[in-house]
């Protein structure tokens, strides 16, 4: 997923253990979220939920295309 992030924009502004926070600037619009960084994570399926959720939201995407390009990313050449 940190992948798709850095390809599509945002940034990451803050690491602590197991969570990253991430802003995309879009026009006059700030948009923020917390994506963990471990799957061990206290709430790590709400969590992406909630990323998918946000960048559905800025991309104006169905969650299909974006969990789509996500899986190609990690998918062997």
């Amino acid at each position: 997923m940190v992948t798709y992030l850095e390809k599509h924009g945002w940034n990451k502004v803050r690491e602590a253990e197991d969570i990253s926070v991430w802003i995309y600037d879009k026009h006059d619009s700030k948009f923020g979220m917390f994506v963990p960084t471990s799957d061990d994570f206290v709430d790590y399926r709400q969590r992406t939920i909630e990323v998918l959720e946000t960048i559905q939201q800025v991309e104006d995407r169905s969650t299909f295309e974006i969990c789509k390009e996500i899986q190609d990313i990690h998918l062997p050449s």
